[in-house]
């Protein structure tokens, strides 16, 4: 009898763990959590947007002439020349004007993405800067060895040389490959604007330099390239955020100063770069699929 139940029992467990899998099988699985699909967007449109950082200028001054007149306009050394000024230039001609401040700016473009992966455009700035960095004398002739000895002790309290930059602004194209789909590194180059107004102040009094009384400022608009590159990220639908570095080189200024004034011509070269660095949110205007 016991043989009996002993038996009965062990076909019970037997049948028990043969079904449970066929039940469990029938019973609803529930799904792992899905994770949120990344925003994919079309970069193909229009933006607009404002910028702000730090611009680095530089100005290589080197005098080049040092005339006392009498000699045809456009040309150096006349023989006058070599008598009031036999040491000029001096060793003062050269310098290297410096500046650096705040830039604000405004921006403007169009993306077109040609590939899943490639973006070209074109974009246009303007960048609003004034600073400006000044030397005491007429370089090229602030020593006494500029005029052999003839004037000394002399002052160059009324002296002086004066380089200012203004606002830059510049027409550039865009090429840029997405490294996530939300990121643009980018790379761009164009042409460059930039406004620099340069003043030389001569006071014939104390001068070394001259015998009446000078000041001219000249006004120039600059024009060369720039190049750089950046990081765009698309924040949101509409939004873009950028940080951008370029360089820029706007070849060498020549400049002549108190021309035909009868007393004293300064000539000079003014070689001229900059350097930007800038973080900037634009919104965007999607005009793709």
């Amino acid at each position: 009898m016991q043989q009996q139940r002993l038996g009965l029992a062990l076909a019970s467990v037997l049948a028990l763990t043969i079904s449970t899998p066929l039940f469990a099988a029938d019973m609803p699985v529930k799904a792992p959590p899905l994770t949120p699909a990344a925003a994919v967007y079309d970069w193909t449109g229009v933006y607009v947007g404002g910028e702000v950082g730090g611009k680095w200028t530089k100005d290589n001054w080197n005098t080049t002439c040092v005339d006392a007149g009498g000699a045809p306009l456009g040309t150096c050394g006349s023989p006058l020349s070599l008598i009031v000024f036999p040491g000029a230039p001096d060793a003062t001609a050269g310098n290297t004007f410096k500046t650096s401040g705040l830039r604000a700016g405004v921006y403007a473009g169009f993306d077109l993405q040609v590939s899943p992966s490639w973006v070209v455009g074109f974009e246009g700035d303007w960048g609003v800067y004034k600073q400006s960095s000044t030397v005491p004398g007429i370089l090229g002739c602030s020593t006494a060895a500029c005029t052999g000895g003839a004037v000394v002790p002399f002052s160059l309290s009324g002296d002086s040389t004066s380089v200012k930059f203004g606002d830059d602004y510049s027409v550039r194209l865009r090429a840029g490959y997405l490294v996530l789909p939300t990121v643009l590194a980018y790379g761009t180059g164009g042409i460059a604007f930039q406004r620099i107004s340069t003043t030389l102040a001569c006071t014939g009094a104390t001068s070394p330099a001259c015998l009446f009384d000078h000041r001219e400022t000249q006004n120039d608009t600059l024009w060369g390239y720039t190049a750089g590159g950046g990081l765009e990220w698309r924040i949101a639908q509409n939004w873009l955020l950028r940080g951008e570095y370029r360089y820029s080189n706007f070849g060498t200024l020549k400049s002549t100063f108190f021309a035909q004034s009868g007393d004293l011509e300064v000539s000079a070269n003014q070689k001229v770069t900059t350097q930007i660095a800038t973080g900037g949110i634009a919104y965007f205007f999607p005009v793709g699929k």
